[in-house]
């Protein structure tokens, strides 16, 4: 099938750079394990075994040094939002709570733009019906509690053209699967992102960042 990605791309990865401040603690590029990525089929936590459906999005967490050192974010993370839109439903997920963003962008065939940003911490402004600017910082990473020592606090992020006949209460992980309803799109064809891909037994650093 051929997916239609919005004209321009966002500057969403270097605006999570900057308002984190990761240049000072030595970023250099994002990186992932492979099943971090947009249609991954195995986990890349615990027991490492397949999820029971293709990601639907991108897992983001890690990145490298310039000495190709790989680290991870720091639970306060703040994350901001990948284009202009508005708030449309705030949501429990299995970590934290998923922000859905609806934009003002189609893809000429009926479909509206949509953004998610799961396992999070909202910020107290941010609420059902708020428009927000690129940029805008509107949530924190959630803690993972000590889930388990390979879950790292991070960002789920989803992107989907979605039938703008389907009502905004009932846009849910459910409905991004629905290939009726709606078309999931790999954030990394959206976004300009260096990235390179980590050996799955690779070993991460503490969290080295410094918020300006």
């Amino acid at each position: 099938m051929n997916v239609k990605y919005p004209a321009q791309k966002t500057l969403f990865a270097e605006q999570l750079v900057n308002c984190n401040g990761l240049r000072q603690a030595g970023f250099e590029q994002w990186a992932f394990y492979a099943g971090m990525l947009f249609g991954a089929k195995e986990k890349w936590w615990g027991d490492r075994g397949l999820r029971p459906r293709p990601h639907e999005g991108i897992d983001l967490c890690l990145y490298t040094d310039k000495a190709g050192r790989p680290f991870r974010l720091v639970e306060s993370s703040r994350i901001p939002v990948m284009l202009d839109g508005e708030i449309a439903k705030i949501e429990e997920d299995l970590l934290g709570d998923s922000v859905y963003v609806g934009h003002p962008i189609d893809d000429g065939r009926g479909r509206r733009l949509w953004t998610v940003y799961g396992h999070t911490n909202p910020a107290e402004h941010i609420a059902p019906g708020r428009r927000v600017q690129q940029g805008e910082i509107i949530a924190t990473l959630t803690m993972v509690d000590g889930r388990t020592s390979t879950l790292f606090a991070h960002l789920h992020l989803s992107m989907a053209w979605v039938s703008t006949a389907i009502a905004l209460h009932e846009i849910n992980w459910e409905t991004l699967h629905d290939p009726g309803i709606s078309v999931l799109l790999d954030p990394l064809h959206a976004m300009r992102c260096p990235y390179r891909i980590l050996d799955p037994e690779a070993s991460v650093g503490p969290p080295s960042q410094t918020i300006s």
